[in-house]
């Protein structure tokens, strides 16, 4: 069954090889960013995402997407 993914956190979506990988932004109490652990999603089970926060991502991973029928809805708030 596919799922509906929700990313309130900021962070770097990408492909990698077949899977989708998002990496978020943490922030320390310094104000300096790093990369957070990365979690991997197949794409045979994303149905759709909804992205709350600030996504980098390139026109590859949405023509990806695309050919994969995954809807990725953007918010701004």
């Amino acid at each position: 069954m596919k799922k509906t993914y929700y990313f309130f956190n900021s962070g770097t979506l990408q492909r990698k090889d077949n899977t989708i990988k998002f990496t978020p932004v943490e922030e320390d109490g310094n104000g300096h960013e790093r990369d957070g652990k990365p979690r991997y999603l197949p794409v045979e089970n994303i149905a759709e995402f909804y992205v709350f926060g600030a996504l980098n991502a390139n026109s590859a991973l949405y023509n990806f997407l695309g050919r994969n029928d995954i809807a990725v809805h953007f918010f701004d708030y």
